[in-house]
């Protein structure tokens, strides 16, 4: 686990109030999966959330952990920044950067959808602006986008949790953001499961790519993707998840297909072009609703 001890060694039991039952539940069944118990998965998702949001791989215990690429630089917390092509590739040829929670962020002109995506590993909670010529594969697949969340009115669909052995350092950190949000705690905390298990099952299936970099481009509701877009990708793959209506045009090339869409989880529809081999759609399409072959 990344989650230093001695910052966590005060702990007690707690009880939320009017929780998802859903995606306790949800939560609860990954973290058995896991090797942990609800209070050490607590402790992580409360620390993914609320600290280190770029280490959302790292829900495992008994696994190898995941490698994700490049550990990125953090920029965050800025109410304006401006970002030319120079101060990415200032800092060398390897280094990334992560942005999140900036109110204005703009990306000058004269950066090229390369440099972008060779130094540019994910942009969070932010407001963007991109140069006119960067593809919208790239900037979707850039900007990560969470889960709209509505928490629910229906008493039925909610519950009380106890959960033994948390943080109480982190347990605090919760309540704070709740009081600060304006948000009771049991909904903050649903709020946080909803917008995690999503990327903990993105987690698991990109497990095997050791440290390649990807994007992800998730809930949209209608995509098409041509070969130029594919291939604006370079070395990076994407990932697809929950799009409602995903597209590829016919001009997608089997080799260009294998090296660049890494896998397509729980899509509503998928439109293939026949010259996709049969057994690559089996494995790289997982739990979608329906694929198309035309």
């Amino acid at each position: 686990m990344f989650i230093l001890q001695q910052d966590l060694e005060e702990k007690k039991d707690i009880t939320i109030r009017g929780v998802n039952k859903a995606l306790y539940n949800a939560f609860t069944a990954y973290s058995k999966k896991q090797g942990l118990s609800a209070g050490e998965a607590f402790n992580v998702i409360t620390t993914i959330s609320l600290r280190q949001p770029w280490r959302a791989h790292s829900f495992r215990r008994h696994k190898p952990p995941i490698r994700m690429g490049i550990k990125p630089e953090i920029i965050s917390n800025m109410e304006q920044l401006v970002v030319t092509k120079k101060d990415l590739t200032a800092a060398g040829e390897k280094t990334m950067f992560l942005f999140r929670n900036i109110r204005k962020l703009v990306f000058t002109e004269d950066i090229d959808p390369q440099t972008l995506l060779k130094h540019v590993k994910m942009i969070q909670k932010s407001n963007v602006t991109f140069p006119k010529d960067i593809p919208k594969i790239i900037q979707l697949g850039l900007t990560f986008k969470k889960p709209f969340y509505k928490h629910p009115t229906n008493k039925e669909e909610l519950k009380d949790i106890t959960i033994r052995n948390v943080s109480v350092q982190l347990y605090d950190e919760l309540l704070s953001k709740a009081k600060e949000q304006n948000k009771k705690t049991g909904e903050l905390f649903s709020e946080i499961l909803a917008h995690n298990l999503s990327v903990f099952e993105i987690s698991e299936e990109v497990h095997s790519l050791g440290g390649r970099e990807f994007l992800i481009i998730s809930y949209e509701e209608s995509l098409t993707v041509s070969r130029k877009d594919l291939e604006m990708l370079g070395e990076r793959g994407v990932f697809f998840y929950k799009i409602k209506r995903l597209v590829f045009i016919k001009d997608v090339t089997p080799e260009l297909f294998l090296k660049s869409v890494l896998k397509i989880v729980k899509c509503q529809e998928v439109i293939l072009p026949t010259n996709i081999p049969r057994l690559i759609v089996l494995s790289r399409v997982v739990d979608c609703l329906k694929t198309n072959i035309t």
